[in-house]
């Protein structure tokens, strides 16, 4: 292989040849893939039914699904970043924490699959725990251990792609990866799901038997190079408790501690918060205030999904080009354009085709660009920290969106959710400008990003 070959793709102290990024962008697509299949896409399609199937009442769902997991990420997330951006060892940063919770994550599934199961034998050898909600609880023990043991592989494995995929190609990736994600899920829901609901052993054992796989081979073909010495360590001496506070301190201390940060992580969210009403309503305008039907909205969405998965890749190494900061602004520009026209507009489900399908790419754009643009601002050697504490502020100002644009479309009617976007899209702009000023002020295009400490 030519030495420019060796050289053109690097990251860190790894470089590659073009043979050897093949590979790895495979692995790491699989990593992604797989995971998104088994904890987005299999347990979600049927966790509810099985909780429903056990006699799980509506607030039980509600608790096991949302209200319990998302407390535990809350304050789980941040202590994995950041003892996963300080961990070193001889096989990386990341692969450990993926290797060791892949067993564990597998063997959580399988009692998911299994607890009828397991209720029938623990009520037979224990017969004064005998109940008739046996099952409910056994189900409810194993989704609430997942929720916990999926942290670690949901957010060690994104940090890793941004580990071992080299900067000049990131764009392309993850285009390349939305494309997949969208097959994917598509795949699923029409081939896969009404087996996995009707032969739920089986189709657990055979994804979660790939996702071991994979993970396997992760270990051992994905070389995630040496990283420098971590200089801000909390004291190893002291008990659990002690280390995880210092940990959690130190995790707010260092993602707040710059402006560039704070915009960034507000301009995400409020992008994010922007298309609240369009998620929860726009179904609903469009049957109810445009006359639709619901076969024919679902066809129009399926348009735009297949026009973006198209675009994305092209998209993808505009990015590579230029700057996402370019790609995410435009996009957000271009979505305030499309919101004026539709509240004005929109009255037939002609021009709802049209604009529903600009706004769908439009959104396409600006979700594609955001890793790229999170891993061009935020430190390289804490990324999984930054990326929880992005995550972290999205969930805070989703929280507060949700509530504020139900209550708006409540009083105003569907069509409102136009105006909110316009308004909320306009905000996020307004605090990525002020990432881009800041960005300018770091060195621009040999931007550097201010060390934390």
């Amino acid at each position: 292989m030519p030495e420019t070959s060796e050289v053109k793709y690097s990251i860190r102290n790894l470089r590659y040849t073009i043979a050897q990024l093949i590979l790895v962008v495979i692995m790491m697509l699989l990593a992604t893939k797989i995971l998104g299949l088994v904890c987005y896409n299999m347990v979600p399609g049927v966790n509810t039914l099985l909780l429903n199937a056990a006699g799980a009442t509506p607030v039980e769902i509600a608790l096991i699904l949302t209200t319990i997991p998302q407390a535990i990420g809350f304050f789980l997330t941040p202590l994995i970043s950041t003892c996963s951006d300080k961990t070193r060892t001889r096989y990386g940063r990341r692969k450990p924490y993926l290797l060791w919770s892949a067993p564990a994550l597998v063997l959580v599934l399988l009692g998911v699959a299994w607890s009828p199961d397991i209720a029938e034998l623990i009520t037979r050898l224990i017969p004064a725990a005998a109940s008739p909600r046996m099952t409910f609880y056994v189900l409810a023990f194993f989704l609430l251990a997942f929720s916990i043991v999926w942290l670690f592989p949901g957010s060690v494995v994104y940090y890793l792609v941004a580990d071992v995929i080299p900067r000049n190609f990131i764009g392309r990736f993850q285009s390349i990866s939305t494309i997949a994600t969208m097959g994917l899920t598509f795949a699923f829901n029409f081939f896969i799901l009404k087996y996995t609901v009707e032969y739920t052993k089986t189709t657990f054992c055979i994804l979660c038997g790939l996702y071991l796989l994979v993970y396997i081979l992760i270990f051992f073909l994905v070389d995630e190079g040496e990283y420098p010495p971590v200089e801000d360590k909390v004291d190893k001496n002291g008990n659990a408790l002690k280390k995880s506070a210092e940990y959690i301190w130190m995790f707010f201390r260092q993602c707040f501690q710059y402006k560039i940060f704070i915009f960034l992580f507000l301009a995400s969210g409020l992008n994010s918060a922007s298309n609240i009403c369009r998620g929860m309503f726009n179904v609903l305008f469009a049957t109810e205030d445009i006359g639709m039907s619901v076969e024919t909205y679902g066809r129009i969405m399926g348009i735009g999904a297949l026009i973006s998965a198209v675009a994305i890749y092209f998209i993808g190494k505009l990015m590579d080009k230029t700057h996402p900061l370019v790609v995410f602004g435009g996009g957000g520009l271009f979505i305030m354009f499309i919101n004026v026209f539709s509240y004005f507009f929109i009255h037939t489900p002609a021009t709802f085709m049209v604009i529903g399908v600009a706004t769908q790419i439009m959104y396409a754009f600006q979700a594609l660009a955001g890793t790229p643009l999170q891993i061009n601002i935020v430190p390289a050697d804490k990324y999984g920290q930054f990326s929880s504490a992005n995550s972290l502020v999205n969930a805070v100002v989703l929280i507060a969106g949700s509530w504020a644009g139900g209550w708006l479309t409540q009083r105003f009617g569907y069509r409102v959710m136009f105006i909110w976007d316009f308004i909320i899209t306009g905000i996020a702009m307004i605090f990525l400008y002020l990432v881009y000023l800041e960005w300018k002020r770091f060195g621009g295009r040999n931007y550097v990003a201010p060390q934390v400490k």
